[in-house]
């Protein structure tokens, strides 16, 4: 079997509630949205077909014993991330998705997921889906200063546990954290529950691949 593959690399977290752990990443090539503020547009439209013989190697080679599926979009590579689980069940399971595409093969398989749900392209049914079929699912907003709407759909659909990321869009690193600041203090007088985690990967070594 193989599998479209941008990059294979091994990292921290440095996103979500899952933050900090060193982690192996399998960033898949394709993804059926197209979002303007994507941080990996090199992964859209690649190909790179790999065996699974090779995948497995590469993987292997790292001391990580957690495995995060991304993108692009994962769940357009639900069979072989199925496959790749069955064949190898002694790793601890992640896949970050934006919500659009229920894995069906390997939904239960997955030890973790993060659901990062683009306001603009949103599917109800599939959310409720990983809502309630997920082993364990985290819902990250990708968000600015203002994020009523997400606050809406989070209280429609009773999302829980929620993370809110702050964009990060072309500004330099003081930019970011002063935006950062403003949207901690927003989310403290709306809306306590929510965790604010920034992408600490980037805090640390720039807006660059395989970090």
């Amino acid at each position: 079997m193989k599998a479209n593959v941008s990059e294979i690399f091994y990292s921290i977290q440095g996103e979500g509630i899952t933050i900090g752990y060193p982690a192996i990443f399998i960033r898949f090539c394709g993804c059926n949205l197209r979002c303007p503020f994507c941080d990996t547009k090199y992964a859209l439209d690649c190909e790179n077909y790999l065996d699974y013989e090779e995948i497995t190697d590469k993987t292997r080679r790292f001391p990580a014993k957690r495995v995060i599926f991304t993108g692009g979009e994962p769940a357009l590579q639900d069979d072989f991330i199925a496959f790749f689980i069955a064949k190898n069940p002694d790793f601890f399971y992640q896949m970050e998705t934006n919500g659009t595409i229920l894995p069906q093969k390997s939904i239960s398989l997955l030890n973790h997921i993060t659901v990062s749900p683009k306001m603009f392209a949103l599917n109800i049914d599939v959310l409720k889906e990983f809502k309630n079929e997920a082993r364990s699912v985290e819902f990250k907003f990708v968000v600015n200063e203002n994020f009523d709407e997400e606050i809406e759909l989070i209280h429609k659909l009773d999302l829980k546990p929620v993370v809110f990321q702050p964009i990060w869009e072309n500004e330099s690193l003081s930019e970011y954290l002063q935006k950062t600041a403003k949207i901690i203090e927003k989310v403290k007088g709306a809306a306590p529950s929510i965790r604010i985690i920034p992408q600490i990967h980037k805090i640390i070594y720039g807006n660059r691949r395989g970090i």
